[in-house]
């Protein structure tokens, strides 16, 4: 597929180059797994490493401590002890989300929203193999290259992240908030489109609206993106749902293509999907991204709305062929 010059940087496919994304996946799928049941083994407890580290740190900060006691420099008391506190803070936070890594390969708990860097994370962090070192922050495991071939420093804070959970209590409202449409619409009452989308997108929010993409949230063994890709099979519907982005965004052309989305390819989708749910991508739009959101879960309450209305008794000339009953009645008395 050629790109061309079209004033506007073109966008660059997630997948180009040694697929990055794949490779996370498969490292995640490979040790993940067996890298929780390690923790799962111990009841969640650190090993014997993570342990040693942490306590080596703690006894420093307590030394550090009882001397500034000792030189009565109540400012370096003040320091030490807000120091020794932050590292308290760091262990306990360490083990609850330590203990919480192994469950969710029990529980089925992390999200399928999670990026590769997500993935890559996770695989890295518990695999004892990678020894971290402990700063201010917590535990740091250093120069890690990550899947994109960057190479970054792996902290508490970038662990705790990367353990996206599904949003069970949003995916409970959603089904709530279709069964109520279903229940209008028994009653006959009509579907109040604008109200009901107001409300969902009240639900979503930055750290869940990736879950809300990527599972299945209506319980009903489907997913927005899974929807959306078929949804991207067909050119017309991808450009009504893009709307303006379709034409501003400068995606690479093929030949003979006047718009790069006029022929799709798996390029093109894998593309747009990125663009409409990674946060990483530079045509990343949050608002937009709510919108389409908003929109599935409004439409599929709508579908439940729909299924249940009171049908109008179909008129008498409808069956009979255009002819009333008594047209009918008078045809076979001649007869």
């Amino acid at each position: 597929m050629e790109e061309e010059e079209l004033g506007q940087q073109p966008i660059k496919h997630p997948n180009a180059g040694n697929n990055p994304i794949e490779q996370a996946d498969a490292v995640f799928e490979q040790s993940y797994a067996r890298n929780a049941a390690a923790i799962n083994e111990v009841g969640g407890s650190l090993n014997k490493e993570f342990f040693d580290l942490m306590k080596e740190d703690v006894l420093n900060g307590q030394e550090e401590y009882y001397s500034a006691v000792q030189s009565g420099d109540k400012g370096s008391k003040a320091k030490a002890m807000m120091k020794l506190n932050q590292k308290g803070s760091n262990v306990a936070n360490f083990k609850e989300t330590w203990k919480m890594l192994g469950e969710s390969a029990v529980d089925n708990s992390l999200s399928k929203g999670m990026t590769s860097d997500d993935k890559f994370t996770l695989a890295h962090v518990t695999d004892t193999n990678n020894k971290p070192t402990v700063t201010e922050e917590g535990f740091v495991w250093k120069d890690v290259e990550m899947p994109d071939g960057t190479v970054k420093n792996i902290n508490q804070t970038d662990m705790n992240n990367a353990m996206v959970l599904r949003d069970d209590k949003t995916s409970k409202e959603l089904i709530d908030l279709s069964s109520q449409a279903a229940a209008n619409g028994k009653e006959g009452q009509a579907f109040d489109f604008d109200r009901n989308i107001a409300t969902v997108k009240k639900l979503i929010k930055p750290e869940n609206i990736r879950s809300l993409m990527f599972d299945d949230a209506l319980n009903n063994n489907s997913s927005f993106i899974e929807e959306i890709r078929e949804a991207f099979l067909q050119p017309e519907s991808l450009k009504q749902m893009l709307g303006p982005m379709s034409e501003s965004t400068q995606g690479p052309k093929e030949k003979g293509e006047s718009n790069w989305l006029d022929n799709i390819s798996e390029a093109d989708t894998k593309l747009v999907e990125d663009a409409i749910t990674n946060p990483k991508n530079p045509f990343y739009n949050p608002e937009f991204s709510k919108e389409i959101v908003a929109d599935y879960y409004t439409r599929k309450s709508q579908m439940e709305h729909s299924k249940t209305q009171p049908q109008p008794e179909a008129e008498e000339e409808d069956l009979y062929g255009g002819q009333s009953a008594q047209d009918m009645i008078n045809k076979y008395k001649q007869a």
